[in-house]
């Protein structure tokens, strides 16, 4: 079963992105669709968006920053690297 994609993009800041897509998706979470809102902005506003207050305060309280970008970030600067895996079998 394939399941439908919608990405949205504009490279221009300021323009609704964020909000649609946070009220896109909770509008189809309550029609009774399973979604998945993936937030890969820096700013994780979107992310900020779904959680209350308190949530939010927890996550951040520790310094430490916990979005996409955070993962993908020490590949862009060339900081990280990809080790070969060999698979193993188990029996």
């Amino acid at each position: 079963m394939s399941a439908p994609i919608i990405t949205f993009f504009n490279n221009k800041g300021g323009v609704g992105k964020t909000s649609l897509v946070y009220h896109l998706a909770w509008m189809l979470a309550e029609l009774g669709h399973r979604v998945v809102a993936a937030d890969l902005d820096p700013q994780a506003n979107l992310t900020s968006a779904f959680l209350g207050e308190e949530e939010i305060e927890q996550l951040w309280s520790t310094g430490e920053t916990r979005t996409v970008w955070s993962a993908i970030r020490p590949f862009v600067d060339d900081e990280g690297s990809i080790h070969a895996i060999t698979p193993t079998s188990h029996r």
